[in-house]
């Protein structure tokens, strides 16, 4: 039997034989209470009656001959796509979009932009040292060792 707390939506499958009438249920994820009720089972509808046999003419009773039609043989590859399914043809070609222009006009300005900020801190390493002295060790670590400006 297949019960839903009326509380919180947990489903549960229970077997029938462990509900009793009036029987009272706790849900494990609320602790909630409540008696399930069956569902009340469809009633049965009677069988259909036949129809009465109709007279077949002898048009209805044999299939009118197949015409027969040349064609060309079907391309091997064509057969092979109709057969198989959709995710082996969408396993087989992936699609990857192509960047587009806006993207990478974008990724140009960005690489741009770090190769004129690193050549900035090269150019500028003195006036950088004298606003902020610990950055002379990091100079210092990559070989570009130099003194710090002095005001005039």
């Amino acid at each position: 039997m297949h019960i839903v707390c009326p509380t919180c939506s947990a489903s549960y499958e229970v077997p029938d034989q462990l509900m009793t009438a009036g029987r009272l249920v706790r849900c494990a994820r609320c602790n909630g209470e409540w008696t399930p009720v069956a569902p009340a089972e469809p009633p049965e509808l009677p069988e259909p009656e036949p129809l009465p046999p109709t007279p077949a003419t002898e048009a209805e009773v044999q299939p009118p001959p197949l015409a027969v039609v040349e064609s060309e043989p079907a391309e091997p590859l064509a057969i092979d796509a109709v057969r198989r399914s959709a995710m082996d043809r969408l396993a087989a070609h992936p699609a990857s979009p192509r960047p587009s222009l806006a993207l990478r006009l974008a990724w140009a300005g960005s690489i741009v932009l770090f190769i004129l900020l690193i050549a900035l801190a090269f150019a500028w390493r003195g006036k950088i040292i004298t606003v902020w002295p610990p950055s002379a060790r990091a100079y210092s670590a990559l070989g570009l060792h130099s003194q710090p400006e002095t005001s005039q």
